[in-house]
């Protein structure tokens, strides 16, 4: 018989120690695990809210891409700036971003469709920048704040250097006043954050990301692709 296969020669005393040590180590372990599970079943069976979730002070890195099947699509809020019947057949959220070139494209194609189908489709924007587009997002929805988000929206993509949004307000007659006071406002910086911890939420990695009904895009799609997918949605 090979070596490895011999029993241990232990003294019984040491042996039948060593069996009790193991035998609470693995009780203990037991205990602890069974005590977790039942914590997280708990958490799992109340009403899904993400903020209970993530430590939104930061997130821009606290991710949990493994939480993603306890939001299985978009929110709908009326927090967010939309486009469109409420009641539309279709249902287009995008989350984008400002400083972002390829969002510039695929905006330019969301903007025709939106205008060859303004009673079918009804089109809802989430933000999702980085640090450092962040400013841009915030000053957004202070434009929506005075029903202008999407002038600004447009104002900020043509713009997508520029953050200047004082001058950008201008444009559109906004309140500068109330618009300054807005862009420091922490309820207004929390619009965001929400749509950054429900993309996180959606394991979404990337963007222009959209869902039109129930189904998912990453990528720029352009207007033709996004029409032969709005007529085959039933």
């Amino acid at each position: 018989m090979p070596k490895f296969f011999k029993k241990p020669n232990f003294p019984t005393k040491l042996f039948v120690a060593s069996s009790l040590a193991v035998f609470f180590l693995f009780f203990i372990i037991f205990i602890i695990l069974n005590f977790n599970t039942n914590n997280i079943k708990q958490n799992l069976n109340k009403n899904y809210n993400h903020e209970n979730f993530y430590d939104t002070s930061d997130p821009f890195i606290t991710k949990v891409p493994s939480l993603k099947n306890l939001l299985t699509g978009p929110i709908i809020s009326e927090s967010d700036p939309s486009l469109g019947p409420d009641d539309a057949h279709i249902t287009i959220v995008e989350f984008s971003d400002f400083q972002c070139s390829f969002c510039y494209e695929q905006e330019k194609n969301l903007k025709k469709i939106m205008e060859k189908y303004p009673d079918k489709i009804r089109l809802i924007w989430k933000d999702y920048p980085d640090i450092n587009s962040f400013e841009s997002a915030v000053a957004g929805r202070c434009a929506d704040e005075q029903d202008k988000f999407w002038g600004y929206h447009d104002l900020l993509y043509e713009n997508i250097n520029n953050k200047s949004f004082l001058e950008l307000a201008e444009k559109l007659n906004l309140d500068l006043e109330k618009f300054s006071k807005c862009l420091n406002n922490e309820n207004t910086e929390a619009l965001i954050k929400k749509n950054i911890n429900e993309a996180n939420a959606l394991d979404i990695n990337g963007v222009p990301f959209i869902y039109i009904n129930d189904k998912e895009f990453i990528g720029e799609i352009s207007f033709n692709e996004l029409e032969k997918i709005i007529n085959n949605t039933k």
